[in-house]
């Protein structure tokens, strides 16, 4: 079904008669974007394939038109299981109405290339009748993906010499003089953060709120140039912080 024959079945209308915008609307908007776009309706076929969602995957529309999604896209987690199924928990939600966090997902291209996307998902339950269930937008995160789990080899390995170091070792060494300064609070967030300690787990282990911990993490953040947790430990232990 091509997007203006949506627009006509699938225009809303709110209570104060003003009309709003329909899938149609919303789909053209997004599909104009870079990122990939589709949507299914209640039976997770897909109805709308854009065209950056043909570039991303190698699959174009009127190979996919009609299909269900999860035979499709044939996502997995981060442990590599199958997420993509029939009543997965993205559709259920739509059905329900209810918002989506946003989340990675492994699959393979047309070519057989293995690919990350990070998937938003605008569920349209709440939207009158509309065929349209929910709208999927994605983007192509595999390099941000290998350097995840890069990063996540490194400090595995990292982590078993300190440990293998620490049993030799007689007295604790102190902390070596940190460069960018870091406070002796800070050090200690980053040194639980090493350790893998939630937010809440540092707050219980340190007296202290967990507001005050995310601000520890965020200057420490801030004077490591790092982007994420993980990153500030890699970067912390690289350069003898911890």
């Amino acid at each position: 079904m091509t997007t203006q024959a949506i627009a006509r079945s699938e225009r809303q209308t709110s209570k104060s008669g003003r009309q709003t915008a329909g899938p149609e609307e919303i789909l053209a908007t997004l599909a104009a974007s870079d990122d990939g776009v589709y949507a299914v309706d209640s039976q997770q076929r897909i109805i709308f394939w854009s065209e950056a969602a043909e570039e991303l995957t190698g699959r174009r529309s009127e190979e996919v038109l009609g299909r269900f999604c999860y035979d499709v896209m044939l996502g997995g987690d981060y442990d590599g299981n199958p997420f993509c199924r029939r009543n997965c928990p993205t559709i259920v939600a739509a059905r329900r109405g209810q918002p989506v966090p946003a989340y990675d997902l492994q699959a393979k291209t047309a070519n057989g290339r293995t690919a990350w996307f990070n998937m938003s998902i605008i569920p349209m339950a709440r939207r009158g009748a509309s065929r349209t269930l929910a709208i999927h937008m994605f983007r192509d995160v595999t390099s941000r993906r290998r350097a995840e789990l890069l990063a996540q080899a490194t400090l595995a390995t990292v982590s078993q010499f300190s440990e293998s170091v620490g049993e030799a070792s007689v007295e604790p060494q102190p902390y070596p003089a940190p460069s960018p300064t870091l406070t002796a609070r800070e050090l200690e967030v980053l040194r639980l953060l090493s350790h893998g300690l939630s937010t809440l787990q540092m707050a219980q282990r340190l007296g202290i709120a967990q507001a005050t911990v995310r601000n520890h993490i965020d200057h420490v953040l801030a004077k490591l140039g790092a982007h994420r947790r993980l990153e500030a430990v890699v970067y912390a232990t690289q350069h003898g912080l911890i």
